[in-house]
């Protein structure tokens, strides 16, 4: 950053940073990654993995944890500079697809693998409603009663993530 740039700029950049932070670890997603993504969409060109370090004062370890995070959900993208074999990521400025490309593919392939989890544990419940009577039978009832409501949300989560109108709205 500039030495040029008036205190004001200065002030404001550390304060859409410093938010970015809170904002990701109010969602459970920890500071340093929406601090780094705040950085990279305020700089005008790639940045390099030392000078976000730099910048965060933190561990360059943690960084590259969160920027390889952000990698994954589409939300930045590392850069070729010629003549520097450092890493430069810059960040995807356009947040709807971030969205679309990024954090609603994730969102959907986990619930695939809840799926699959649903499907194992209707196969074991319905083996334990064949084997069991009395108390054991009235929880094992229960647990299949639970588990169909789980799995009818589940049906509907699937329907909303797969509607082409959240496409488009995107």
């Amino acid at each position: 950053m500039s030495n040029r740039l008036p205190p004001q700029f200065v002030s404001a950049r550390q304060g859409f940073i410093d938010a970015g932070g809170q904002t990701t670890q109010s969602f459970g997603l920890g500071r340093i990654i929406g601090q780094a993504y705040a950085l990279l969409y305020l700089s005008p060109k790639p940045v390099c993995l030392d000078e976000i370090v730099d910048e965060l004062g933190v561990s360059k370890a943690s960084v590259s944890t969160a920027v390889r995070q952000l990698s994954d959900w589409s939300a930045v993208k590392r850069i070729w500079v010629k003549g520097d074999r450092k890493d430069y990521y810059e960040a995807e400025s356009e947040f709807a697809e971030i969205i679309r490309s990024g954090l609603l593919e994730i969102i959907r392939k986990k619930l695939n693998t809840a799926g699959i989890q649903l499907a194992k544990v209707d196969e074991s419940l319905q083996e334990a409603r064949n084997g069991s009577d009395g108390a054991a039978a009235e929880e094992v009832e229960m647990l299949v009663a639970r588990l169909a409501r789980a799995k009818k949300f589940h049906q509907k989560l699937n329907g909303l993530l797969g509607n082409p109108l959240l496409e488009h709205l995107l």
